[in-house]
Formats: C-alpha cells, structure tokens, sequence
C-alpha cells in the first residue's frame, strides 16, 4: 500500500463538529487503500486525548500543539505582513520540523491537507503527489463578514479575506488537485481544467436515524442544532428569534424552539428570555432533541459548502426548513425532501403546514430519510476522493490487497481497542 500523509487543522476527532465530521469520514475511507499518517494541530487538552483514537485508522499520528494565546499572536504578526490571522494562528515550527523528519525517515508518496491553513505545512514538503481539500472557499465567508460589520472589523474581516483568497489561489497553482465540497464553491474559486474538484459531505445514516419517537410526544417543537460561537449560526437562529418567532409564537401559543449546541454567546443565551425558547448549551448527544421535534430549522443568511446539520436531520426522519443559503450544494428537492423559507411570511407558512397537515409532515419525514440513505452516504460521497488519490498514486485495482492492519506502528492508542461511537455533528 502506498504511504498517505493527512494534515488537518484540528484532531478530528470526535466527530462531534462539522470541521472534525469530514476530515474523519475521509481518514476511515482512505485508511482502506493507503497507510494513512494523520498529523494534527492539538489545541487543548481534549485533543491531546482524543489523538489516539485514530489509531484505529492510522498507521501513525502525529500531534504538535498550536492555537490559544501564542497563536493569536502569531496571527497577529502575520496580519502586519501579508499574511492572514488564520495562517499565522495554525502556524507552528515543531510540526514542520516533525513533519520533516519523518518525511526523511521514509517518505511519502501522497500529501492531502485539509483546509487552507495546512496549505503552508504542504508546500513545505516534497511529495509525489498533492492534494488540497480547501472544504469551504473561507475567503468568500470572510468578504461577507467584511459586509455586515462595522470599522475596525470590517477592516480586518476585508483584509483576513484577501490573505484567505491569496492562500486558495497559491493552493490551485500548485497542488495536483483542489477540493471542494459543492459545484458552487468551486465556481466561486474559479477553475483551472479539471484541476478543482467538488466532493459532498455524506452523513452516517446508521448513527443518524429515526429513534422511534415523534414530534406529536409532549409539546411541538422546533429544533436548531449547532456550534454556538460560530458567527453563521449565531447571526441565523438570532435573525429567526427576532423576525420569526414571535409570529410563531402568536399563532402557535405551544409552540417551542431548542437551541441545541456548545459555548453558546451571550447573545444567544439572551434568546431563552424570550418565551418558549431554551437554550442548552453543550449536550453529550443532539439525537434525542431531532426525535422529538415536529421540524428542525436552518436559518443561515451567511452559508458556506454543505450543512451537516441538515443531512443529519433529514437522516433522523425529520421535515427540515431551511434558508437558501443553507441548503446551496445540496442535491435535494424542494417542496419534496425539505422545505426552504427565505422571508418570515414563508417560515410561518411552513411551521404552521408541518403542525396542520400531519399526512404532509409524515411524507416529508419519509423522503428526508430516503435521500440520506440512497444518495448521501459517506462511502458513496468520498468514492471520488479514494479514486482521485489512487489515480495520483498511479495504484491499480487489487493494489491495496492486505490491508491496513499490516501496517500499523505503535503510537498513541485506544485503550478500548473497539471503534468509538461516532457522536452527533453540532455545526
């Protein structure tokens, strides 16, 4: 088997968020055709012990810490020069030199980093062949903070953006190929040939699937699920608060909304002042929440690649409502597999059709959960990335007979020795 180097930005692992979720489905789905070594950017505690579970798939992991305090002025530095805060950030010395001197030792025939902020540690290594999963094109993500923020930050939103841009382009100029998650990501970022790639996100739909349960069980009630610092949320659940909810409210008095997610802002944990909203905070798994929720909602206005919080939903069985923006990259039929809202007059409309017309809501719920499974497997979604990799690699079929297990080094282990569960995505 050929030798595979994997460099994410975080441990991704658990797979608990959506930046964690796709980097993990891609190391289990490509440790079946390479030996995998995953070097990682450790930046608490949590990730220096969830490392070894990776083993599991990994012949070997490679963790150096980076982030916090000294990150912030790393990317303080680099936002004086050319250079991004995000760049700088992620930048530590001790995983280029480990990196190097593991290259040395025996080295590699594929490199895939993963988001833009690896992109420096790919470039600095010499390899056959590399790959760059930009995931997202951030630099869209940060213009369009740039154009809801007030001075300084719009300044600084403007210029991260630029930096961003500057790293994807370097990435298309001078790796072998370039991902994506949607069609619409890569047109953003332009393509050269058939150089850009876009490969969905799937979802575990055996993790994720219906509970048994119902959204008649106890009152109605609304469910959004997410990471609760993370600006896009954070703007949409505050915007459907604001707009929608009290319209809800005053038709549907019983009606209630959970905002389910960890390291909620202040501004968000004001929205439970308002009745019928909680706000939970972290929960050890959101799968009981999406069960006893007649609809779960995704008001994004400011939306990149694919939602994770919308496959898991529809893989639970339940009718989701959704933005434009939040459903953009996803293969799904409107009216059909989901329902999409983009003013209060249509979110309205819609709760009150889900709460009226069980039939409706019951057929929605049955053709959320087909699509998932039929089309958004994560096995079937990475089969690209498995044939572009061998194809770089210039592996043919059968060369991967003998496995994985052959392979393995001591590293960091799993003490249990069994496959962890693979917990709900909050982002």
């Amino acid at each position: 088997m050929k030798r595979l180097l994997f460099m994410a930005h975080r441990v991704p692992y658990p797979p608990d968020k959506g930046e964690r979720v796709r980097a993990f489905h891609e190391i289990r789905v490509l440790s079946e055709h390479f030996r995998v070594t995953l070097a990682a950017l450790s930046h608490n505690r949590a990730d220096d012990q969830s490392a070894g579970a990776l083993n599991q798939w990994c012949e070997k992991v490679i963790t150096a810490k980076a982030g916090g305090g000294l990150g912030l002025i790393r990317g303080g530095i680099s936002l004086l020069g050319s250079r991004g805060i995000t760049e700088g950030y992620f930048r530590t010395r001790r995983l280029e030199r480990l990196l190097a001197e593991e290259s040395r030792r025996e080295p590699f025939d594929l490199v895939v980093a993963y988001c833009s902020s690896m992109l420096p540690y790919l470039l600095a290594l010499s390899a056959p062949a590399r790959v760059m999963d930009l995931v997202d094109v951030d630099s869209a993500k940060w213009a369009a903070y740039a154009g809801s923020a007030g001075w300084p930050r719009s300044w600084l939103y403007r210029k991260e953006a630029k930096a961003v841009s500057a790293l994807e382009q370097t990435a298309v100029d001078r790796c072998d190929a370039v991902i994506v998650v949607s069609p619409a990501e890569a047109r953003v970022i332009g393509s050269q040939g058939d150089k850009v790639v876009a490969i969905g996100n799937g979802v575990d739909t055996e993790y994720f699937k219906p509970a048994g349960t119902n959204g008649d069980a106890g009152p109605p009630a609304l469910v959004f699920t997410g990471t609760m610092d993370y600006r896009p949320n954070v703007d949409g659940v505050c915007w459907f608060v604001r707009e929608v909810w009290p319209r809800l409210k005053k038709r549907l008095p019983g009606l209630i909304l959970q905002i389910v997610g960890r390291d909620p802002t202040a501004e968000v944990r004001k929205l439970a002042r308002q009745p019928g909203v909680a706000v939970t905070g972290s929960v050890p798994d959101v799968r009981p929440y999406l069960a006893s929720a007649v609809a779960a909602i995704c008001p994004l206005r400011i939306a990149r690649g694919i939602q994770n919080k919308v496959l898991e939903a529809m893989a639970m069985g339940r009718a989701v409502i959704a933005s434009p923006e939040a459903l953009e990259g996803l293969e799904l039929r409107i009216g059909t597999d989901v329902l999409q809202a983009a003013t209060p007059d249509e979110w309205e409309g819609h709760v009150a059709a889900l709460l009226d017309k069980p039939s409706f809501r019951e057929g929605l719920e049955s053709a959320a959960r087909k699509c998932t499974v039929e089309r958004y497997s994560w096995e079937a979604r990475l089969a690209p990335l498995v044939s572009l990799c061998r194809r770089l690699v210039g592996d043919r079929p059968g060369d991967e007979a003998g496995g994985q297990a052959g392979h393995r080094q001591t590293g960091q282990t799993n003490d249990s020795g069994e496959r962890p569960s693979v917990e709900a995505s909050l982002r």
